[in-house]
């Protein structure tokens, strides 16, 4: 029991703060809603991710660089704001299309 919640401990605090409080955003928020609007809010997060700096920052640490050492936008999840983490979840110009 302990082991496990020291090694999921040790996983999440390598993760990118700004990605898991998206997460858990993503999370509370699609548990209410259907398929199509949890693609919607799916695409519009990817496209934030992409304009932003962790996602490519985890790249380089892990697969160009190799030095798993990612130097992430915030360095704490109580950094992280919940006007930046509602950015992510924002419209964006071009909002996924689907057929219905």
């Amino acid at each position: 029991h302990t082991y496990i919640h020291t090694h999921i401990g040790l996983q999440l605090t390598a993760q990118s703060p700004m990605s898991m409080k998206v997460t858990h955003e993503q999370l509370r928020r699609g548990a209410s809603m259907g398929l199509g609007d949890c693609l919607k809010m799916e695409y519009r997060i990817t496209q934030h991710c992409m304009a932003g700096k962790d996602f490519y920052e985890g790249i380089r640490a892990v697969l160009v660089d190799k030095d798993q050492k990612p130097v992430w936008s915030h360095a704490r999840l109580e950094d992280v704001t919940a006007g930046e983490v509602a950015g992510y979840f924002a419209p964006i110009g071009t909002d996924l299309v689907l057929p219905h």
